[in-house]
């Protein structure tokens, strides 16, 4: 199960498969991300979180969805397309990425990148959120990643 919930403990993913090294690594190397992750956790510090799970729940999504990310790749045939529908995020006021962090991701991968499409109804950000840091129309998308041939 991905880690979407603060109640998700952090794993270890090398104990579920060693091959997912390249993918952790890559997820070490997106300097966006990792900025991401040190913001939350500085947040946490200064006791901005109404729940301290929250810098561990996403740090723990990213770093499954790759290792899915990898194994879509693996099993996908040569010239294959995923289409992935998604949300960005916000948390401590900092709007996540998703669509691009996982899309640089699966291109690190070695999928092409063909499209993401941004979907003309966005999602708003929690109550919590608003009530601090105000309204913000978050992307909600869909990428498509090819396989080369």
């Amino acid at each position: 199960m991905l880690s979407c919930t603060v109640e998700n403990r952090e794993k270890n993913l090398l104990n579920y498969n060693k091959n997912w090294d390249a993918a952790i690594k890559s997820c070490g190397e997106n300097e966006l991300l990792q900025s991401i992750l040190e913001y939350l956790e500085y947040k946490k510090s200064v006791k901005e979180f109404n729940n301290n799970g929250i810098p561990r729940m996403v740090k723990g999504y990213f770093y499954e969805m790759v290792c899915v990310i990898q194994d879509c790749f693996r099993l996908l045939k040569k010239g294959g397309i995923i289409f992935m529908v998604n949300d960005n995020v916000r948390y401590a006021g900092a709007s996540i990425s998703v669509d691009l962090i996982l899309s640089k991701i699966a291109e690190s991968i070695g999928f092409n990148i063909e499209n993401i499409l941004v979907l003309p109804n966005g999602k708003g950000n929690s109550s919590q959120q608003m009530g601090v840091h105000g309204l913000e129309i978050l992307r909600k998308c869909v990428y498509i990643w090819r396989k080369p041939n």
